[in-house]
């Protein structure tokens, strides 16, 4: 059966419709399975560290609590973009987390740890937990040439519907080495 001339301009729009759309790798099976229900906060800060290691885009979004959100970049790393910070909420992090997963190679396994960790209760449901890091990545742009960065972490958590999730954050440099504000900063804009 020929197509008409009438057939082919009807299906011109589906065509360029089609190229709209992109499609993305999914994750891995395994990828799911590494979530386990945060309901004490060492198993939100090993589900965290997971993420990160596995630069698991998914799960690390699911580490947070939505609106109210906020993260706190170090002020020198922060330089002359404290704008970009000014409101940095959850798909911020998702965005830069994003854009890290694109330049990780399939292969590799970031390795993120903690010391010193203290734990400061406020309530029975809201807690500071403060700890210096080490972390160390592996991803492909050339333009980002750190590999190890550390500093310290705090995060302010609670609890709600029996689940712990990280509600604010505040970075910190304690070397010469960047630190974890450097890496959102490089990686939200590239």
């Amino acid at each position: 059966m020929a197509a008409t001339p009438q057939k082919l301009l009807l299906l011109l729009p589906l065509l360029a419709l089609s190229a709209c759309f992109q499609l993305r790798e999914p994750e891995p099976a395994a990828a799911a399975s590494e979530w386990v229900q945060p309901t004490q906060i060492d198993i939100l800060l090993a589900n965290f560290t997971t993420a990160v290691q596995h630069v698991n885009v998914a799960n690390y979004e699911r580490t947070f609590s939505g609106p109210d959100y906020r993260f706190v970049p170090d002020p020198t790393s922060a330089g002359s973009s404290p704008a970009l910070f000014a409101n940095w909420s959850v798909p911020d992090e998702t965005t830069y987390f994003s854009s890290l997963r694109r330049r990780t190679p399939a292969s590799a396994n970031n390795t993120l740890t903690f010391s010193g960790r203290r734990d400061q209760f406020y309530t029975t449901d809201s807690a500071e937990v403060s700890a210096l890091y080490q972390l160390r990545i592996t991803q492909q742009d050339t333009a980002f040439h750190a590999g190890l960065l550390e500093g310290n972490i705090r995060l302010i958590v609670r609890r709600r519907n029996n689940e712990w999730r990280i509600v604010a954050w505040r970075d910190q440099r304690t070397s010469p080495a960047l630190c974890w504000t450097d890496l959102k900063k490089y990686f939200i804009s590239h």
